[in-house]
């Protein structure tokens, strides 16, 4: 993977900080992970996981697209010119969300 470990420090800092900047205290950010993945091409990607906290439609798809193309424009400085993806999960259902990450799907409940 062209992302370095020391990079993936830096780019969950700049999503931290862009993030503030972009919901001023509407809404609060807890932990932020960048995961490396391989997508199902089998080429190298990047996975942004936030947990926040504050109400959901307080989570402008605006606001966020542009902190996802900030981010991107960051990767692409980087010679990283996939899509990354990014989940942004609220902090009451962190641990059902990393519950079901970790089960293959067969083991999922139905809806």
């Amino acid at each position: 993977m062209v992302i370095t470990a020391t990079k993936i420090k830096e780019l969950e800092s700049d999503m931290r900080s862009l993030l503030d900047v972009a919901f001023k205290g509407r809404i609060v950010f807890g932990k932020i992970t960048v995961e490396p993945t391989v997508d199902h091409h089998g080429e190298d990607n990047l996975n942004f996981i936030v947990v926040y906290e504050g109400d959901t439609n307080r989570l402008d798809p605006d606001q966020l697209n542009t902190v996802s193309a900030v981010i991107g424009s960051k990767l692409a400085d980087l010679g990283f010119h996939n899509f990354p993806t990014e989940s942004y999960i609220h902090k009451d259902e962190y641990d059902d969300w990393v519950s079901l990450r970790n089960q293959p799907p067969w083991e999922h409940e139905p809806i």
